[in-house]
């Protein structure tokens, strides 16, 4: 009898837990979008001069970017030998991508893990796949950004981006590095993981990774090309010179030093961190107004999407378990 009591009790913790981290998640995600929407009237810019086609492109190849590392989080799983189809690596990757927007950004792995978590894959595992899949994209956002300002940077603040794209990847790159991180986690699993995962973690190598790698690159090119739609999306005439083709490298380098750097500074959304990098990439070209509004109409727009396709895993995924 006390068992089954310990059981009703410890199911209702739980319910009550993940609705509080539900209402959480949504009262940060509201609040991003005030604040996104009081910095988008003070632009004074009418809605009804964008062209919401480009919009919506911005929208769809950032949902592709995503998807790349979504693969990544599943290949991730794959090389720990674990199983999870790729319904459920899919949705528990867009579910998670709502915990970013809560302090710490710990709640990224909870959801993640717990979401994937079956007969099919442990949680240790899909903890540590957790990790892998976010430094390695991190490291090469950060290399691929550095590398895309030293090709086609040429503003005079490009300099000092650079030394923060090098310290960014060596953030991100040292503890992805195969070895280390096998040395880490085979150190870990004895004490506290479980003793299956030094196992499992001897086939994250070079060789497995480089897939890995790849699909960043994809992903993090993809993430370019949601921005340089967004900005031929702002009317013409607002930018001080021509928006051009030619410019993607720069962009592309904005959006990846952004998003890495504002993962690291663990503030919600990486709100401020983004935007700065953006700013400081963008304004010396198009103009300080064209950087402000693309900053912000992109932290509405990918929010947006990231909203829908957690939403719509969200069914598949209820469904499934019917």
């Amino acid at each position: 009898m006390l068992k089954t009591t310990n059981q009703t009790t410890k199911r209702n913790f739980i319910r009550v837990l993940k609705f509080s981290i539900f209402l959480l998640v949504i009262l940060m995600i509201v609040k991003t979008i005030d604040r996104s929407i009081v910095e988008f009237q003070k632009a004074d810019l009418d809605l009804r001069s964008l062209d919401f086609r480009k919009l919506l492109l911005t929208a769809g190849l950032y949902c592709l970017g995503l998807l790349s590392f979504a693969y990544m989080w599943h290949r991730a799983l794959r090389i720990l030998k674990q199983s999870p189809s790729l319904s459920e690596s899919f949705g528990s990757y867009f579910l998670s991508q709502l915990g970013k927007y809560v302090p710490g950004k710990a709640l990224v792995v909870v959801i993640r893990s717990e979401r994937v978590k079956s007969k099919r894959t442990t949680l240790g595992s899909a903890i540590t796949a957790v990790f892998i899949e976010t430094l390695s994209m991190m490291a090469v956002g950060a290399v691929l950004g550095g590398l895309l300002i030293f090709l086609f940077g040429s503003g005079p603040k490009d300099s000092s981006l650079l030394w923060i794209s090098g310290l960014l990847a060596f953030a991100a790159g040292v503890p992805s590095a195969p070895p280390v991180f096998r040395a880490v986690i085979g150190y870990l699993s004895h004490r506290k993981i479980g003793s299956n995962l030094s196992e499992d973690v001897k086939n994250v190598t070079l060789e497995t990774m480089a897939p890995c790698w790849l699909v960043g690159i994809i992903g993090w090119l993809l993430l370019g090309g949601s921005m340089c739609a967004c900005l031929s999306a702002i009317p013409a005439e607002l930018f001080t010179t021509p928006f051009k083709a030619a410019d993607f490298g720069v962009i592309t380098a904005s959006v990846a030093l952004a998003l890495v750097a504002g993962f690291i500074s663990l503030i919600p959304g990486g709100a401020g961190v983004r935007e700065y990098i953006i700013l400081t990439l963008l304004a010396g070209p198009y103009g300080i107004v064209v950087a402000t509004v693309v900053a912000i109409l992109v932290r509405l727009i990918w929010l947006a999407t990231e909203v829908v396709m957690a939403s719509v895993f969200y069914i598949l995924m209820t469904r499934s378990k019917l």
